[in-house]
């Protein structure tokens, strides 16, 4: 059985420099912005987003928080420094106790540790909050940069491979 979904303002989670807040349609021009840049998809194989427009479709459908099948919860935040400028978005797809989470930062934002803040911050309340008891990242083999963000924030690599990433693993005993 899946978690509760909750409200958006329980959503909510601060840290010492960000804001992580519900992703919605309305934040697709500040992310388009920092999401407009080739260099984000080496690793992943996805294209930036045509235009605004494209981006506020997807993140529309993205405001239900649900999958269409309704079997999974899909909660997106989009990160934000204190001073309201989006530096990336992160994404939990649950489904009962266990948890996928990625993440993406800008690439001017990159390498001061934000990514590592946020994705501590997102595994601590996917535990406390949702009650999650694995949460996985995959990661692609020669992205040192989220492997390090991955270790920080509580994973370990396992032997598992998925579409040619690893899967790293947070679990209570990890």
């Amino acid at each position: 059985m899946l978690p509760d979904l909750p409200p958006d303002d329980a959503m909510r989670i601060t840290t010492a420099r960000l804001e992580l807040v519900p992703l919605t349609s309305a934040d697709a021009a500040d992310l388009f912005a920092a999401l407009d840049d080739p260099a984000l998809g080496r690793w992943t194989g996805e294209t930036p987003p045509t235009d605004i427009a494209a981006l506020q479709t997807r993140y529309a459908l993205w405001e239900s928080r649900r999958s269409p099948d309704g079997d999974e919860l899909w909660l997106n935040w989009v990160a934000r420094r204190r001073d309201d400028v989006a530096v990336g978005h992160l994404q939990a797809t649950v489904s009962e106790s266990a948890a996928a989470i990625a993440w993406v930062v800008a690439t001017p934002h990159q390498g001061q540790g934000l990514a590592t803040e946020a994705a501590r911050a997102l595994v601590a309340w996917l535990l406390e909050e949702l009650g999650v008891t694995s949460i996985v990242a995959s990661i692609h083999p020669g992205h040192v940069a989220s492997q390090t963000v991955a270790r920080r924030a509580g994973l370990i690599p396992t032997d598992r491979m998925d579409d040619g990433e690893q899967v790293w693993e947070h679990t209570p005993s990890a």
